[in-house]
């Protein structure tokens, strides 16, 4: 059924249409295999309409998110009558190269002439939809491998909270021992490790946080509008285990040792890199103490 899936669309007359839009178009079925994708795949996320075509849909997420978004498939699939769902929100799709491509996603069920139910995902490149000072903006503020913000978008987060005196905390997260590991790995898997890494911090983060990777094995999270040092401690222990899980990396599968250092901005600085100085120092001593996060101390 696969392969009849375009020339059925030709013969109703859309397939054409299809083609020639400038945003990417996938179709699965009910088992979200791809029964069709238009030419605009390939500029966005690297792949042919051909090497698709009876793959899972899967295959173009980032791993950290293929199990909930096959929930979220699921329920979408059986809400009721075939109706169109307005642009979802900034989402990540995977390039064929496995680094993350933000885009947007409009969705529809439909039913083909000869009953067969499809789900319809028109996904618009972010990148696409802002002026060039936007794109320049975003992308000096992106870290490119992983796709998360740099030290750039941190520092600018920062100093605007601190110049309108809203609370904020900020999470210091590093893997331990990241040069012998990177040496163990090579290149190409210290890449893939630091890229699900990035998926999985990316996963914890909620409306205002924002994770950025600094180098090597370094990342900070910005959580917003915490106040409260007991509620931050709760939340790094929460996330503790999750970031700790093994994961595959190469032909290894690691498992990743961390710990927290935090600092409650303004309170442990007014600056943000007082605030990362404080942050780096709690790291550093939760690892000597083996604890999973300890809070900045206050500077007399």
């Amino acid at each position: 059924m696969t392969s009849s899936h375009p020339a059925r669309l030709a013969h109703l007359g859309i397939g054409d249409l299809l083609d020639i839009l400038p945003d990417a178009v996938v179709m699965v079925d009910a088992n979200s295999r791809i029964v069709y994708v238009n030419p605009a795949v390939r500029e966005l996320l690297g792949h042919s309409p051909s090497e698709l075509l009876g793959e899972s849909l899967q295959l173009l997420l980032p791993p950290a998110a293929r199990e909930s978004h096959a929930v979220k498939v699921t329920r979408y699939r059986n809400d009721g009558e075939p109706r169109l769902m307005g642009v979802r929100p900034v989402l990540h799709a995977q390039h064929r190269t496995g680094r993350l491509v933000p885009v947007s996603i409009s969705l529809c069920n439909q039913t083909m002439p000869d009953g067969e139910r499809v789900s319809v995902a028109v996904i618009h490149d972010i990148a696409a939809m802002k002026t060039p000072l936007d794109r320049a903006t975003a992308l000096a503020e992106t870290d490119r491998l992983t796709g998360l913000g740099n030290h750039l978008r941190l520092t600018r987060r920062t100093q605007a909270l601190l110049a309108h005196g809203r609370p904020f905390a900020l999470l210091s997260i590093a893997l331990d021992g990241f040069g012998e590991l990177a040496e163990r790995l090579g290149p190409k898997a210290t890449e893939e490790l630091l890229r699900r890494m990035a998926e999985r911090l990316q996963r914890q983060v909620l409306d205002g946080d924002v994770v950025v990777h600094l180098d090597d094995g370094a990342f900070v999270m910005m959580i917003d509008g915490i106040t409260d040092a007991q509620a931050l401690m709760q939340r790094a222990e929460a996330m503790h285990p999750q970031l700790q899980a093994p994961m595959p990396a190469g032909e290894l599968v690691i498992e990743p040792a961390l710990h927290f250092g935090a600092a409650l901005g303004p309170r442990h600085g007014l600056s943000v890199d007082d605030l990362l100085d404080a942050a780096d120092q709690a790291m550093a001593n939760a690892r000597g103490a083996g604890l999973c996060c300890v809070l900045a101390h206050l500077k007399d």
